[in-house]
């Protein structure tokens, strides 16, 4: 600072601009010339909160994130700069400052929430609030993950909400908190307890919840809902995934969207909670851990779905956290059509007679199909009385039959028996069964066929056990189309160890034994798995029905360990023999990690990790767990554990009193010969 030099009077300090893009505009000159420096300042503290210049490159906007409070006024200086430059040197030089001017501070920008929205439509796309958030919490006030979140309804929806609920089948209780209901249907989201209603956990699309929406959808078309839709909307989306458009709303909350079209189906969804301890204050949108994870629905996003009734999809319902399957265990599917709209024209010369919708199911070689008795087809409405009644069995509708091809095809014939009808010449479809209604189709089958089954793991290309299901329409023309598929995929999984010497990874150790056991699902402490030996090294988990089976694996003669068929859970290892003339080693886990693509539910790769020993660790090539045995020596005992010390120490003891007696009598001997008598 040169104090001969001043800032000339007449400067002005003005903000211009916005939230979030607040800028200082200052006029004026010095003794040094037309450019200025100035710095904002906090009373309170002396913390200088944000500085610039005028020159180019200098900085003007102002630090609003810590100039909160508008009845806050914080200092303003201003003074001349001359910046450095290579001919008078590169210091900077500043005038005395001016005057200190108060500037105050600004509102808090609130969060901006929204819907993330991906489909199509020509429709006006609108949010309807229906849930509050009455509290949120995080798994640490660091985390950028939530833990659970409180949902209350609004006093002005009570009645509006508890009649969409029951129509839908609900059960509001005693509470008389429907949108408490609502949380209780939706496994996507943590309900404490858990619901019955597996149509609504897996999709927003079907179930009573799907139901429930389009109650209130249908009240808003009729205009006698009390629910208000928000202040922003959407007309027209054509967003495909990875491209959303946004749907802001006012607050966060339980929301739904609906399409004024009628062409998508109405969507309820949750937005993100703010932590606002992340990101110095300023807070981040967060969501739970696992969502997206199989088909848990993300905080903050939605896909719109098509009531177009040219579409089927399949889903495997009984993996919720998306472990894959123990061989021989049940993998429960469901397959979804939509009642189709027959109303074209071309339709009245297509005779009832004629017109088919059909289902085949293939599977892969390594699942069992079910008898076609075990086989469930429902309906999410009463066909004979049109009442909206989720999960309707309606299997034993005469013409609807299920059976099994000479392949071990699934064929479910005759739909067209549930929604249409004989009209005139043609087709048409039933007055009971509205358009888009939905067609399910519940079964498990087993994967239980050894030598077909694919297991996953580490390195090579990821296979699956597929199940494809084709359906099978007339169209307006006569003609039969049978291009819509879809397909579902069932993971089990594989273990491989590789059992080494310690000091000498080239040798390989055989004759290992391990006892293997895993948490149970229930939580009620851990299971000690049984296996079938299948080869040198080679075990298959054990199933209903085995007779030779061990709980103690062996690795083969080149230390090698396989072990097929579990879910992808953390597997713990207790080495029970080891190789002769080495240690065992302690107890370790070992856990089979997978990726999943959330668009199509698929694994994309599968690594291991492990835990518990340092001499448990993943091999280099990622392909295997390698377990290095220490040899018996004293330089391998910090390997052993405790065990293995105490033994060691009592044989050194042994050894250290034998050489001590030899010392001692010696001694003796000598202090003997040396008196003198």
């Amino acid at each position: 600072m040169d104090s001969s030099k001043t800032l000339n009077a007449g400067w002005t300090a003005t903000v211009v601009g916005g939230p979030g893009e607040r800028k200082l505009e200052l006029t004026g000159s010095s003794t040094l010339g037309n450019t200025l420096g100035w710095k904002v300042v906090d009373p309170s503290t002396n913390v200088v909160l944000g500085s610039g210049r005028t020159s180019q490159g200098g900085n003007m906007l102002l630090p609003e994130k810590y100039m909160i409070g508008e009845t806050t006024q914080y200092d303003l200086y201003v003074w001349g700069q001359k910046d450095g430059n290579e001919t008078d040197g590169m210091t900077n030089i500043a005038t005395m400052p001016g005057a200190i001017q108060k500037i105050n501070g600004f509102p808090k920008v609130p969060p901006s929430y929204g819907i993330e929205l991906t489909g199509t439509t020509e429709g006006m796309l609108k949010a309807y609030k229906i849930g509050d958030y009455s509290s949120w919490n995080y798994v640490d006030s660091s985390a950028n993950t939530l833990k659970d979140v409180t949902l209350s309804t609004p006093s002005t929806l009570q009645t509006t909400l508890t009649q969409a609920a029951e129509a839908a089948g609900g059960d509001v209780g005693a509470t008389g908190n429907p949108i408490a209901w609502v949380a209780s249907q939706w496994l996507g989201y943590p309900t404490n307890p858990p619901t019955a209603d597996m149509t609504s956990a897996y999709s927003p699309y079907a179930g009573q919840l799907q139901l429930f929406a389009q109650e209130l959808a249908k009240d808003i078309a009729g205009g006698s809902s009390a629910l208000a839709a928000d202040n922003w909307s959407l007309t027209g989306l054509n967003a495909p995934p990875g491209l959303s458009q946004r749907l802001q709303v006012s607050d966060p909350g339980l929301y739904l969207i609906v399409d004024d079209s009628g062409t998508s189906l109405p969507i309820i969804v949750g937005t993100k909670a703010l932590n606002e301890a992340l990101d110095n204050g300023d807070g981040r949108f967060v969501d739970f851990a696992d969502a997206g994870v199989g088909d848990k629905p993300r905080l903050g996003q939605a896909a719109l779905k098509s009531t177009d009734s040219s579409d089927v999809t399949k889903r495997i319902v009984n993996d919720a956290d998306m472990d894959g399957f123990d061989f021989g265990e049940g993998v429960e599917y469901e397959i979804e059509l939509r009642v189709p709209d027959l109303s074209d024209t071309g339709y009245t010369s297509v005779p009832f007679a004629s017109y088919e919708f059909s289902l085949k199911d293939v599977a892969d070689k390594g699942l069992t199909m079910p008898d076609p008795g075990e086989v469930k087809v429902l309906m999410n409405v009463d066909p004979v009385t049109g009442l909206a009644a989720a999960d309707t069995d309606v299997t034993a509708t005469t013409g609807v039959n299920v059976s099994l091809d000479v392949d071990g095809a699934l064929l479910v014939s005759g739909l067209q028996y549930l929604f249409a009808q004989q009209k005139g010449s043609g087709v048409a479809n039933k007055t009971t069964v509205p358009v888009g209604s939905k067609i399910r189709i519940r079964y498990a089958a087993k994967l239980n066929k050894y030598e077909d089954t694919k297991f996953e793991a580490p390195g090579g290309e990821v296979e699956s056990n597929g199940n494809t299901v084709t359906l099978t329409r007339t169209t307006s023309s006569g003609n039969e189309d049978s291009s819509l598929t879809a397909t579902a995929q069932a993971y089990s999984f594989e273990v491989k160890l590789l059992k080494v010497d310690k000091d000498d990874m080239s040798k390989a150790l055989g004759g290992a034994k391990f006892e293997v056991s895993r948490a149970k699902r229930d939580g009620t402490g851990t299971e000690v798995l049984t296996f079938v030996d299948l080869d040198a090294g080679v075990y298959r988990l054990a199933t209903t029905g085995d007779t030779e089976t061990t709980t103690e694996v062996t690795t083969s003669s080149d230390g090698h360990l396989v072990l097929q068929g579990v879910e992808a859970r953390e597997l713990s290892f207790k080495e029970t023999v080891a190789p002769d003339g080495y240690f065992t080693i302690s107890d370790f886990t070992v856990e089979v990690n997978k990726v999943w693509n959330p668009f199509d539910n698929t694994v994309t790769s599968v690594s291991y990790s492990t835990d518990g020993s340092d001499l448990a660790y993943v091999s280099q090539d990622g392909s295997a767990v390698v377990v290095a045995d220490p040899t018996m020596s004293l330089a391998n005992l910090p390997y052993t554990g405790g065990v293995g010390i105490l033994l060691m120490s009592i044989i050194s003891g042994l050894f250290f009193m034998v050489a001590v007696r030899p010392y001692y009598l010696s001694h003796c001997a000598e202090a003997t010969a040396n008196i003198l008598i």
